[in-house]
């Protein structure tokens, strides 16, 4: 690999690893799943900015060749279907006839914007391939079946797996109220890998969380510091577990920083830090009530939460069965006794291993894995 590549490939293997690939490779593929690679593609771009809309994404072909492409990139913006039909209209191309392949179920519904059958029905699409149903109430079919009421020849389940994973987030926060959750075990001292691993999942989430000793041991500022600009309506939330409201005030995580506001989970009627919103999610195991917690986040558009912390807050997580994604970084040599754990067995199965400097980089997803 030319030294000039090596930056924009890393970047595109550990984004696509932390929005829950690795995804197919369309240049690997043909026909209609080379067409949904390409959606999935498109689709990676909404991933931290739709919230709590799920990040679709759309190609347009006609005569074999991609003629629009989009995605969906912010709550109440155009949906997938809509920017990529708008795409094709600024390259000049005719959209009637042609196939629209869409990572999830076109939606039916008049939400913040119109629905998208409508858009694809006016243009005159011809053929819609579904990578996966939507199992939103509003949705839930509604679209497949409105499109075949009015003649367009509907197929689901191109690469359905794949889209089915990259869609977890949404579908769980759409069955459970709860956002997805990702935990970073946080090994100290992480290499330069790790850090950047550590970064593209921040850019992923829409709410960092750390414990209080985190916070004291590395006095963090969990600011977005992935390598591109995040667009202006990107929301980071920063937040620090505190039940006893016991962390000084000086700390980097307090610190203003433009669309990233710091929060402070407290069970304490703790005196206010300026800039800081206290939520107060109510007493649970070791501490504060976790899954009360997340379902505040979600009230707040938070669709992916990324936790970084040590093994006792892992343990915490797991043990409520609050963790969907668990990424850790194994050095080499003899295990850690974390990884003998049983309350982290569950997490045996890696979909993911990757070898950097130093050891192995696992990503463990427990829907994926053991039930």
């Amino acid at each position: 690999m030319e030294a000039g590549d090596r930056a924009p490939r890393e970047a595109a293997l550990l984004w696509g690893a932390a929005t829950g690939g690795p995804w197919p490779d369309p240049a690997a593929l043909d026909g209609d799943a080379r067409h949904m690679a390409l959606a999935l593609a498109a689709a990676q771009a909404g991933v931290g900015l739709a919230s709590p809309n799920p990040p679709v994404g759309c190609v347009l072909v006609a005569g074999g060749r991609v003629i629009g492409t989009g995605a969906h990139l912010m709550a109440g913006g155009p949906h997938a279907e809509v920017a990529a039909l708008a795409d094709a209209g600024a390259r000049g191309e005719a959209v009637s006839g042609a196939t629209a392949y869409v990572t999830l179920e076109p939606c039916c519904h008049q939400g913040r914007t119109p629905p998208c059958t409508a858009a694809l029905l006016k243009a005159g699409v011809s053929r819609v391939v579904v990578g996966v149903r939507d199992p939103n109430p509003r949705v839930n079919g509604g679209g497949i079946a409105l499109l075949r009421a009015r003649g367009v020849q509907v197929d689901v389940g191109v690469l359905g797996g794949a889209c089915a994973a990259f869609h977890a987030p949404f579908f769980k926060l759409v069955g459970t109220g709860l956002p997805w959750v990702a935990f970073l075990l946080d090994p100290g001292n992480r290499p330069p890998p790790v850090r950047r691993i550590g970064l593209a999942m921040r850019r992923c989430a829409e709410a960092v969380i750390i414990g209080r000793r985190t916070a004291e041991l590395r006095d963090p500022s969990l600011r977005d510091a992935w390598p591109d600009p995040a667009p202006s309506h990107r929301q980071l939330r920063r937040v620090v577990l505190d039940a006893e409201a016991s962390l000084d005030p000086f700390r980097q995580v307090w610190r203003h920083l433009d669309r990233q506001p710091a929060m402070r989970a407290t069970l304490d009627a703790a005196l206010p830090l300026a800039g800081v919103e206290d939520l107060r999610p109510g007493p649970g195991p070791n501490g504060l009530n976790l899954d009360a917690l997340l379902r505040a986040l979600a009230t707040r558009g938070v669709g992916r939460v990324l936790f970084e912390g040590g093994e006792d807050l892992a343990r915490s997580l797991m043990a409520q069965d609050l963790v969907d994604e668990f990424h850790r970084f194994r050095p080499e040599g003899p295990p850690m006794p974390l990884y003998r754990d049983p309350v982290l067995r569950w997490a045996g199965r890696a979909r993911l291993r990757v070898a950097i400097p130093g050891g192995t980089w696992e990503v463990l997803n427990r829907r994926a894995g053991d039930p």
